[in-house]
Parts: structure tokens; sequence; C-alpha cells
């Protein structure tokens, strides 16, 4: 592998985990420890756990696996990384490192912690992190970086409005919800049944038209509630909860905080149907909900907060959101 070679850094897939496990057992001993004694033979399991919030990044250099990088976003901590030396280039570590910080980031962590073995403190230090304690050369050497200095314009603006209105700091980790930047272009639909203008992301858009046709011919008349909205409009949801003496914890189970929302994005949409009341468990109960359950992801929508979904947020039927394939 030449000095010049530049890494590609992506999540990990599914159909890698057995590789990656034999991996861990045999270089990455340290990624078990934190475990219960019971859980460390099934490692795979464990992997798959991380890969939902792609927090397992691996490097890919010339079709070969090179390195990779474990996230633990809990206690923003870089749990492990692993280089092939025979095959990683010289810009490996630091590309998994940076990779990394932008993942947790992506979640609104500002400090991400690692622990590292003496030989690869300077290493470490060179990419900006610092001794937390006393190190000892004889053990791991516990480091810190302050990785909001690299955040976007977009990141720290949204890390002020959540100052300002209370969310709390670790509100990206605890619902497993990830920074979105609003969409730049959007094109109209048409009006939502308050007779306001409703826009979308293009394709979201020409994707939603077919979708809509499709079911019109079924007798289905779905009609759009809301759909991008900027960050100054989610931010103005949250403070009018506030005024109504909502709790946030409360508010942050209904409602995305800014920054946050798949609205932002252009590609989702609270769906509603004649003779409901919108934004309501009422839609879960309709002939519309049952076909959008069976045909939606032809068109490329997905239930976003079905029940008991991971992100801690109450159940939405309304709420569907175009995903391109290949993109999350």
């Amino acid at each position: 592998m030449t000095p010049e070679s530049k890494p590609t850094i992506r999540p990990a897939r599914s159909s890698e985990l057995p590789r990656l496990a034999g991996l861990v057992r045999g270089r990455l001993p340290d990624l078990m420890k934190p475990l219960p004694a019971a859980q460390r033979d099934n490692i795979e399991r464990q992997l798959s756990a991380l890969l939902p919030d792609d927090a397992l990044l691996l490097s890919i250099e010339d079709r070969r696996l090179t390195g990779v990088a474990a996230l633990d976003l809990d206690h923003a901590n870089l749990m492990a990384m692993y280089l092939d030396p025979d095959n990683a280039s010289a810009g490996t570590a630091r590309a998994l490192v940076r990779s990394a910080e932008a993942q947790a980031r992506a979640f609104g962590i500002r400090r991400l912690q690692c622990s590292v073995k003496p030989q690869a403190w300077s290493f470490m230090e060179r990419l900006g992190y610092r001794a937390t304690g006393t190190p000892d050369e004889r053990k791991p050497v516990e480091l810190s970086r302050n990785i909001a200095a690299d955040a976007s314009d977009w990141e720290e603006k949204v890390a002020r409005l959540h100052r300002e209105l209370g969310i709390p700091e670790d509100y990206g980790v605890r619902h497993r919800l990830r920074i979105v930047a609003e969409a730049e272009d959007t094109v109209s639909i048409g009006l939502d049944i308050f007779e306001r203008e409703v826009r979308m992301e293009a394709e979201a858009a020409r994707r939603w038209a077919e979708m809509q046709a499709d079911a019109r011919r079924q007798n289905i008349d779905l009609q759009p509630v809301s759909g991008f909205r900027n960050l100054a409009y989610q931010a103005e949801i949250i403070r009018r909860k506030l005024s109504k003496g909502q709790q946030m914890a409360r508010i942050l189970r209904t409602s995305a905080a800014p920054g946050y929302t798949e609205h932002h994005t252009g590609r989702a949409l609270d769906v509603t149907v004649p003779g409901i009341s919108p934004l309501t468990a009422e839609f879960a109960e309709t002939r519309a909900y049952d076909w959008l359950k069976q045909r939606a992801g032809l068109y490329g929508f997905h239930e976003s907060f079905p029940q008991r979904n991971r992100h801690s947020i109450e159940w939405e039927p309304w709420h569907w959101c175009y995903r391109p394939r290949g993109k999350s």
C-alpha cells in the first residue's frame, strides 16, 4: 500500500459481520473486555448492535479491509481501532479517527474519549487528543479531545439553539437521532389540509406523487399535513409546547428536536385521510395505513417511528419518509 493511497471509510454491513467477528477474536480482544463473560462469545450480535448507528467503521483500500474503528456512543468513547499492518496506508488511522469523530458529532457528541496503548499515545496527541489524568507508560493511556472544535456551522447553530431551548446535550445519543441538514432545493407538492403550501425535495416529491396516485386508484385519498420544515419552524414547535406548560422530556417524545427532524431533509411527510383527526393514532385504524404498510416501500417511503421504535419517540403512524436507495 503506497503512502499516497486514500482510504475509503464506510459503515460496516451486516454481511461482513462473520469476518469482522473473526478479526475481533484474533486482533481486538479489548473490544470485548467490557462485556459480561457470557456475552463475549456472541461477538457477531455485539457488533450488529453498532450497525444501526453506523458506529462500526471500515477502511477499504484497493478492495482490502485495512482498518476498523468502533464507537461507543453512550459513553462518547472511541472504544477500539485496528489497522492491518501489511495493507494500511500512512493515512488510514487518521482517516478512521476523523470519520469516527464526525459520526460522534452527528449525534451531538462534543468531546470524544479513548484509551490507547502507550505506543499509540504520541500519534493520538498529534490528532489533538490529550491525557485526562496522570499517564502511566505501563498502562493504557486515557485521552480525550474536544471534537466540537471541528463542528460545521450548521452543527454549531443547532447546538446553540438547543442550549437556548434547554434541550439536553445528550439528546442525539439518547434518542439515537442524527443531525440532518436542511434541504437546499425543494419543490411544491400543492396545499396541505390547512391550505398551506407543502414543499419536498424534488425526487421525494416525484415519488410521493406516484404513491398518492396509486393510492387513489384504490379509493384512498392520502393528504399531506406537513412536509419540509426549516430549523426555525421546528424550534417554534418546541417553544409553543413549552409555553403551554409541557415538560421538555415529554415534548421530545412527540417532537424531534430542531436539527434532528427528518422534515429538514424535505423527504418526510405527515399524512392523513379525510374524516379523521390529523396527527393522531386514528390514522393507524384506517385503510390508508394498512395500504402504506404494504405499498409505501415500493416508492421508497418508510414509517420512521413505528411502535416500540428505538428512538424513544411515540408511535407516529402518519409520519413517512422517503429514503433513496443507499441512504439512511
